[in-house]
């Protein structure tokens, strides 16, 4: 996990190819929420099968932002609770929780439910640079997130 407004970058020593022998794409996962503050993941994939290699990384994602994880199938959240707590895990030190603490630290306690962007990175060793990005209720993020998959080809052409 890494907070960062950075993109990652090949370095001299970051592996080519895959023992297959597919070239290997550097792919950062971000979420950027309301307040401008961006969490990330990446790693390297095998440009081969793409849809079906990128499942781990998206399921990093938290499962919501706020921790208010009512099942709703990808619809509009309805909480109508003005007093909706947001912190409700009794659990501080669990994971995803250190890092909505640090959210709240930083930014101020928060009320109600918002919008976070989704945005999937592929870059290739050679420089092509292809980014698809979605804006998704925050309360159900890991689900709405995997719809980034449908915006990726399956091989990505690196010639652009």
């Amino acid at each position: 996990m890494a907070l960062s407004t950075s993109w990652p970058q090949w370095r001299q020593d970051s592996p080519e190819l895959s023992s297959a022998g597919h070239p290997f794409l550097l792919v950062t996962l971000r979420m950027t929420v309301p307040s401008g503050r961006k969490w990330q993941q990446y790693r390297f994939i095998e440009n081969h099968d793409l849809r079906s290699r990128l499942v781990p990384l998206l399921g990093t994602l938290p499962l919501s932002h706020s921790l208010l994880q009512e099942p709703h199938g990808g619809q509009l959240c309805r909480f109508s609770d003005p007093a909706v707590r947001l912190w409700q895990d009794g659990d501080a030190d669990r994971w995803p929780n250190t890092l909505y603490r640090s959210f709240i630290d930083a930014d101020g306690p928060r009320r109600g439910l918002g919008e976070v962007t989704v945005t999937l990175r592929l870059h290739s060793r050679n420089g092509y640079v292809r980014e698809v990005s979605r804006t998704v209720s925050e309360c159900n993020v890991r689900t709405d997130g995997q719809l980034l998959r449908t915006q990726v080809p399956d091989i990505l052409p690196l010639d652009g």
